[in-house]
């Protein structure tokens, strides 16, 4: 049941990515989501051990803040800060799902070092960007955002899971990517890479995650 719900989810995300390409608004809103709720069914179904119930519910807040971001008419409005939220929450729900695994000291220090090159090459014009579209307020708000992501993503790498790591880092991908073209200057393909990298980060730290099928 669990590769299976895996594959439609698969194709369900190719379908989207297709959608966001061709700039098919209403096929995307289907979709976007449906791909979150293929990937909760199989979170459900999967034998994940004691990290199970965070995990779901991490792709539960995942699925929330494609919801809250589709519904967005701007980087300020409630509909954005709501998915913000719920996509900080799904990185904690994260963090205490890869706590529960071993953390390897090497794989950490590789994430580390991954945040630090990231954060040095694209935070501090994207918290520029932010503090000018609505400022100081909002770019705090961001930076919270920031740490939590990282951490997700530190801990992921950590875990020493290869699909798991990559999806980690994927994940931090996909949001600068979004981060950029929003507060910085438009990315071009922006939209088609920040959901191809963000669907591949969910469905990677969920393969990783998973002990048998």
């Amino acid at each position: 049941m669990t590769l299976t719900l895996l594959v439609v989810a698969a194709i369900v995300a190719l379908g989207d990515w297709v959608a966001v390409q061709g700039r098919l608004f209403r096929l995307e809103y289907l979709l976007k989501p449906l791909t979150l709720v293929l990937l909760v069914a199989a979170a459900t179904s999967a034998s994940i051990g004691d990290p199970k119930p965070w995990v779901v519910a991490a792709l539960v807040l995942g699925l929330l803040g494609d919801i809250g971001l589709m519904l967005s008419d701007g980087d300020t409005d409630l509909p954005f800060l709501a998915g913000l939220g719920a996509f900080l929450l799904g990185h904690v729900a994260y963090i205490v799902a890869f706590l529960q695994l071993d953390i390897r000291t090497a794989d950490l220090v590789a994430g580390l070092l991954v945040i630090a090159g990231v954060a040095g090459l694209v935070l501090p014009a994207i918290l520029l960007g932010a503090i000018q579209k609505a400022g100081n307020a909002f770019a705090a708000v961001v930076l919270v955002y920031v740490l939590g992501l990282s951490t997700m993503t530190v801990l992921a790498t950590g875990t020493g899971i290869v699909a798991t790591a990559v999806g980690g880092v994927l994940f931090l991908a996909s949001d600068a990517i979004l981060a950029r073209g929003r507060f910085v200057a438009p990315v071009q393909r922006g939209p088609l890479l920040v959901i191809v990298t963000y669907h591949l980060a969910q469905f990677l730290i969920l393969i990783g995650l998973i002990r048998s099928f």
